[in-house]
């Protein structure tokens, strides 16, 4: 199974060659052929390394990052793992929290939401 994963990412990087040499612009190619375009994000989703580096590339800039998590939390399935995530972390709790209480508005809602949590577990 893993040997056809990297043949498939071989092949997918050989024909990516392939259409540099036709092609000045890879780019240009991606974005206007859905059939190489679909090969290419598939062998990148079949290979976690692959998209360990693209998720890198594309949280490296505020533009692409802020795309990403806008889509990202667009999809509820995505938000939702993000929210487990970030729900049994302690470090993300705390980043949370002290981003909430920055803005005033926000401070006396979460304040309120604590304790209600508070007076909900005395019962």
């Amino acid at each position: 199974m893993k040997r056809g994963r990297i043949a498939v990412v071989a092949a997918m990087a050989l024909a990516l060659v392939v259409a540099a040499g036709c092609s000045t612009d890879v780019a240009k190619q991606l974005a206007s052929n859905e059939q190489m375009r679909t090969q290419v994000f598939d062998a990148i989703a079949a290979n976690r390394d692959l998209t360990g580096q693209l998720v890198d590339k594309l949280m490296a800039t505020d533009s692409t990052r802020i795309g990403v998590v806008d889509r990202m939390l667009g999809n509820d399935d995505a938000a939702k793992q993000v929210l487990v995530r970030i729900g049994t972390s302690k470090q993300a709790i705390e980043m949370v929290m002290g981003i909430a209480v920055q803005d005033s508005s926000t401070r006396e809602y979460t304040m309120a939401l604590l304790k209600g949590m508070e007076m909900a577990s005395r019962k």
